[in-house]
């Protein structure tokens, strides 16, 4: 499994109770270690080899994230299992061996290596059918699906961006320019929308997630609610969609740079300008909050600051609709939403219970960070971060720069209280601080 799947396993498996932050954070490190050796053990084996969690457990959440894989020892297949109850016994749909744990090097799964019946003969990889047999796509145990259609190349990253397969290429009625960004949802590039002319921005979902059908599900269904967004301060998205397997959403094109950009050359910002920067903010939370939306990812890579200065918050395409009716059976038990730098900590141990003070503590992180050049929990791990989180033990700002007032450092201590109930309880609260903090600067109005 990929680094991400690893940590949403991890998430899960502490939402669900099945252990603690500190434990799966004790395995990634341990985990660490054997990669130094060479040995690529993935974390469910680890945490089930100490005996934190039984096999049976963790075939359960591995379903529910959509990773398990059970192999027929016979055909030498690999299935993917969506459903999985405790005890229960899948068989191979074609030869009706009960399917076992896959390979540990392929599958989160295993808990020992597949026994030497089970290894592929030369030339097939553990996911083959023999040659002397049709193949079989990995899919359900009861119910073979087909494979997902077929995207173009794409090239990984650190790839020169100027030999990317999707430049020049029309998507959704937008022809690819170039790109201009990547992040861990996937890649951003300009684009022009051939119908009218103007330049736009194009993000296309990374194929890992784009093979996670219930989060393309919530993607596309979030993304159209952000869509009904219309502010000065919000990225806008025109629209979102899927060609051959490539889901994409065509948003408002922003000529600038985004904060984390910025922070990279100048490492700390003017403290009136780190405060201007987050009264803008916060009227894009108002506007998005006050229509039951939540961010759940603030961070300075999500904001963009336009060559005259304008501040526009990007990727509300992760945002959640608070209301039930909208909101049921989107979130994704094992999606990892949210930065863990910039992550609530009540994001971090149930990230199903966000809301608008979330958005809150994350905006406050970025203060920390434009004010102090640093981010105030940092980790060997995510789930190291996360704990440091929960924990809420930080250097306060006025250890880390001069001139910083003590009525700023409040303000940002209370955005980033480890409780939800003790930090500013809407945006509406946050600006009033914000803007009483600007009246103490010199030469500072309110915004």
């Amino acid at each position: 499994m990929t680094k991400t799947s690893e940590i949403r396993l991890g998430q899960l498996l502490v939402q669900k109770k099945h252990c603690s932050l500190r434990q799966v954070n004790e395995a990634l490190l341990r985990q660490r270690k054997l990669r130094s050796r060479n040995e690529n053990i993935p974390l469910g084996r680890l945490l089930v080899d100490s005996g934190i969690i039984d096999g049976e457990t963790l075939r359960e959440v591995l379903a529910q994230m959509g990773a398990l894989q059970l192999h027929c020892p016979l055909c030498r297949v690999d299935y993917a299992v969506h459903t999985y109850e405790r005890n229960s016994v899948h068989q191979c749909p074609r030869c009706k061996e009960p399917l076992v744990l896959g390979d540990p090097g392929k599958s989160e799964g295993a808990a020992a290596a597949l026994p030497p019946a089970a290894q592929p003969r030369t030339g097939e990889g553990p996911g083959e059918a023999p040659r002397d047999a049709p193949a079989v796509p990995a899919a359900s145990a009861e119910a073979p699906a087909p494979p997902p259609p077929a995207r173009p190349a794409r090239q990984e990253r650190g790839d020169d961006p100027a030999r990317d397969a999707f430049v020049g290429k029309v998507l959704g009625g937008c022809q690819i320019l170039e790109r201009v960004a990547q992040g861990g949802m996937g890649v951003v590039y300009k684009a022009k929308q051939l119908n009218l002319g103007r330049t736009v921005a194009v993000k296309i979902l990374s194929e890992e997630l784009a093979n996670d059908a219930t989060f393309v599900r919530r993607f596309i269904q979030e993304a159209r609610s952000a869509a009904q967004l219309s502010h000065g301060n919000i990225v806008h998205i025109n629209d979102v969609g899927e060609v051959q397997g490539i889901f994409y959403f065509v948003m408002e094109y922003v000529d600038g740079k985004n904060l984390k950009e910025i922070l990279k050359v100048h490492e700390k910002l003017d403290i009136a300008r780190a405060l201007e920067i987050t009264i803008q903010v916060c009227h894009a939370l108002r506007h998005a909050h006050n229509r039951g939306i939540i961010h759940r990812d603030i961070k300075p890579e999500n904001i963009m600051i336009t060559r005259e200065g304008v501040v526009k918050l990007a990727d509300l395409g992760l945002a959640k609709r608070v209301a039930a009716e909208n909101s049921a059976g989107i979130t994704h038990a094992g999606s990892i939403l949210g930065t863990p730098f910039y992550m609530a900590p009540e994001q971090a141990k149930d990230f199903s219970s966000v809301d608008r003070r979330s958005d809150i503590y994350s905006l406050g992180v970025s203060l920390y960070k434009m004010v102090s050049g640093k981010v105030p929990f940092d980790g060997r791990s995510p789930i190291e971060v996360m704990i440091k989180a929960i924990d809420g033990k930080k250097v306060p700002l006025r250890e880390l720069r001069d001139g910083v007032p003590q009525e700023l450092e409040d303000v940002v201590d209370r955005m980033m209280h480890k409780l939800p109930e003790k930090r500013q309880q809407d945006v509406e609260e946050l600006l009033r601080d914000l803007n009483r903090v600007m009246t103490l600067l010199p030469q500072a109005e309110p915004a």
